[in-house]
């Protein structure tokens, strides 16, 4: 059974917030600014615990052709999602929610909600402490 919440990802001391980042750390738009605003996140760093955030690199700022859109190609994210997942499992007290909550629409990445759901499947078993928003569970693709 997978873990999900409703509604927006709070600051508790238990909640880590996973959010897509860029390899630069530049944490300046949409759930990265979050993380740096509420989470932690610390500005340099493009990957990895931070505070109480998690960062997955999923846009590489310095591409400039096609805006950066799909900068990171899917496998090296799925590989960034299995780092993070072996970090879950060393904080099992800790809930790891995942900021992602689109689905047919695109990230600020290039990639649609869809496109990222496949990508935290094919990382592997997904830990008892990962938790996705309800959105994503209501695709039915983690069934």
């Amino acid at each position: 059974m997978v873990n999900f919440y409703k509604g927006n990802i709070l600051p508790n001391p238990d909640v880590v917030f996973v959010f897509g980042s860029n390899p630069e750390g530049r944490h300046g738009a949409g759930a990265a600014k979050i993380a740096k605003l509420y989470f932690g996140a610390v500005y340099g760093q493009g990957e990895g615990l931070q505070g109480r955030s998690y960062a997955i690199p999923t846009k590489d700022l310095r591409v400039k052709q096609n805006n950066g859109f799909k900068s990171i190609p899917s496998g090296e994210i799925t590989k960034s999602i299995r780092r993070m997942y072996s970090v879950a499992r060393q904080h099992p007290e800790k809930k790891f929610m995942i900021a992602y909550r689109n689905t047919y629409t695109r990230s600020l990445n290039g990639y649609t909600g869809i496109e990222m759901i496949r990508m935290f499947i094919d990382a592997g078993p997904i830990p008892e402490n990962i938790w996705f928003s309800m959105e994503w569970i209501n695709t039915g693709m983690f069934d």
